[in-house]
This record gives C-alpha cells, sequence and structure tokens, in this order.
C-alpha cells in the first residue's frame, strides 16, 4: 500500500508492515551479527567526501570503527576523506550523505562508550542501506520482509524505535465495522 506498507494476515489479525523499517531493522542486525567481519563492497570509483576539520578528524580518530562496520576511508588532504568500500547493501549514491551524517555523528555526538558508537554507525548505515518508502518492491522481496518480521527473527521495531508492524485483531477489526459491539 502506498509502495510503504505491506498488508497480510496472521492467524486472526492483521498486519501492517512498513517495509523500510522492516527492512532496517534486518540490516541492521545482520550488520551487528557481521560486525568486525562485515561483507564490503570496493567502490569503481572512490567517493572524494568534503567535511569540516573537526568532522573529518573524528572519522580519521574512528577508522577502526567504521573499518569494522564495512567502510574504508582515507585522509585524502586538505578537507576531504575518500571512501573506498562500503557495506554491500549501501547504495553508491548514499555513500557522500552516509559520511557527512556519521562524521557529523562523530564530530559532535557525546563522548559515548565505543558499543553505543558503533550501534550508531550501524544504525546510520543500515538506514541508508534500507528499501526506502516508495521503491518499487518486488513480491518476493515484501514476502520475504514479512516473514523476517512476524518470524520473530528480528525485533518489531526498527534501530530508531519505530515500529516495524501493527497488528489489528479480527475482533478489533469487527469493532470498527460495527460488527460486534
Amino acid at each position: 500500500v502506498f509502495k510503504t506498507y505491506i498488508i497480510t494476515e496472521r492467524g486472526s489479525e492483521l498486519c501492517l508492515i512498513d517495509k523500510h523499517a522492516a527492512h532496517e531493522r534486518i540490516l541492521f542486525e545482520q550488520l551487528a551479527r557481521d560486525y568486525g567481519n562485515v561483507p564490503s563492497q570496493m567502490l569503481l570509483v572512490p567517493v572524494q567526501v568534503n567535511l569540516t576539520a573537526a568532522e573529518k578528524q573524528a572519522v580519521l580518530q574512528n577508522l577502526d570503527l567504521l573499518t569494522d562496520a564495512g567502510i574504508e576511508a582515507e585522509d585524502f588532504g586538505g578537507s576531504t576523506v575518500v571512501v573506498r568500500a562500503v557495506p554491500a547493501d549501501v547504495p553508491v549514491d548514499d555513500v557522500e550523505d552516509m559520511i557527512v551524517e556519521l562524521a557529523a555523528k562523530l564530530a559532535h555526538g557525546s563522548r559515548d562508550a565505543l558499543s553505543e558508537k558503533t550501534e550508531w554507525v550501524l544504525h546510520s548505515i543500515s538506514c541508508r542501506a534500507a528499501i526506502k518508502a516508495g521503491d518499487h518492491t518486488s513480491p518476493q522481496e515484501l514476502m520475504a520482509l514479512a516473514e523476517k518480521i512476524l518470524s520473530g527473527e528480528v525485533p518489531p521495531f526498527c534501530p530508531h524505535g519505530r515500529p516495524c508492524v501493527l497488528k489489528l485483531t479480527r475482533k478489533e477489526l469487527e469493532k470498527q465495522f460495527g460488527r460486534i459491539v
């Protein structure tokens, strides 16, 4: 529905699934599971990203964190870093925006524990790599997303805390239509 939601029936429930939130959660769980050995793709043309001095310094100080998350970046002189590889699911068109977002968070974030920094780096990567609302998605992809979310394999909320699925029981639906009181 609206190229954003999956509607499915399970038992006596009607389930509405946000395909972006569901895919983001699935990707986040895969990244977290593979952290330190995230499958990455070498970019055919490395991406140059211009940052503020503080952002560039934050990126360079956190190269190990980024490498463990599947991102290969290095100093390119001036205010620029060059990105040579990203996690396999990240579209090339999103690389620059993803690095700018990560750099800003690393530069302006609080002095969080490494595990918290790691978590929001993985959040950002999974959000950028996930199917977007409005994207065309094949019936097979929609079915796979629905099955993973409804199976309980992954938590039913995205890494940012939004629900992936809303459930409405048959009884609640019938009350809405005045079939039962």
